[in-house]
């Protein structure tokens, strides 16, 4: 029986020790079925705008972003707006947006 640490991995057959983290991202993406992310880390571009959808700053840290995030989500949670169809509607596409801007720092953040 072969050790985790002897097996090769990915399409350059390295050892699990010698994988850089993307190529280890890169095989875990592979072995699970998931496509790849066309993005893995948002440009500088983007991260501005992701800032800017949380009312914040370019210098803003990461707890400021958890708590813009989170101000915003409750300010804006379609179920407050449950009587009203429009707003309803409205309060969904904000959310998503919120929730798709801070996914996208959470990513530029941890790397």
């Amino acid at each position: 029986m072969t050790r985790l640490s002897d097996a090769r991995f990915g399409p350059s057959a390295k050892r699990l020790a010698n994988l850089s983290d993307k190529e280890l991202l890169e095989e875990r993406t592979r072995r699970r079925g998931e496509q790849p992310s066309k993005e893995s880390r948002p440009t500088w571009k983007r991260v501005k705008q992701y800032l800017a959808n949380l009312e914040l700053s370019p210098g803003a840290t990461w707890p400021e972003v958890e708590r813009a995030y989170n101000r915003l989500r409750e300010r804006y949670h379609p179920d407050k707006h449950e009587g009203h169809p429009e707003r309803h509607r409205t309060a969904q596409e904000l959310t998503e947006s919120l929730t798709n801007a801070y996914q996208a720092l959470r990513r530029y953040f941890q790397q």
